[in-house]
């Protein structure tokens, strides 16, 4: 997945282990044992698509949008955030996405710590393709110190 120097492992923009996570694209860039236990991934996110409002209890995560229009939920607010947009979702505030424009958006995604987060990433990971099956999708976000929010 990297490029191991004597330091610091390299990534290049074309490596990085890609995974199909609930019709996301995902490349993880950085395992959590390489980053000091963060983790770092690449999200493409197809237009209507996103993540449902959900709290951790865990983790912080900072995401930076790169491509694309995201309607974001953080707390009680709502924000429209475009390319060059950094967004802070800190523990428990609770916090979800939508892609809302016609092309596909890009996100880079820092996890800290990482190393939970990493392994629910591998377990959703390996959930089918399709629909997912809501009640075990909650009940793994559970199992991982995260709860997913009713709709507002």
């Amino acid at each position: 997945m990297t490029t191991q120097t004597m330091a610091a492992p390299v990534v290049t923009p074309t490596t990085g282990e890609k995974k199909n996570i609930l019709g996301h694209t995902v490349t993880v860039k950085l395992r959590s044992d390489d980053a000091a236990g963060n983790y770092v991934f690449e999200v493409i996110t197809a237009p209507g698509m996103g993540i449902p409002p959900h709290s951790h209890t865990d983790e912080d995560e900072v995401i930076y949008v790169q491509s694309g229009t995201f309607e974001v939920v953080i707390g009680n607010e709502t924000f429209i955030a475009g390319p060059g947009t950094w967004l802070n979702f800190k523990r428990p505030l609770p916090h979800g996405f939508k892609n809302i424009g016609d092309q596909p958006g890009k996100t880079l995604w820092f996890v800290d710590p990482g190393a939970k987060f990493e392994a629910f990433f591998n377990e959703l990971g390996a959930f089918p393709p399709g629909p997912p099956d809501f009640p075990k999708v909650a009940a793994l976000f559970a199992k991982y110190g995260m709860t997913i929010l009713p709709p507002r």
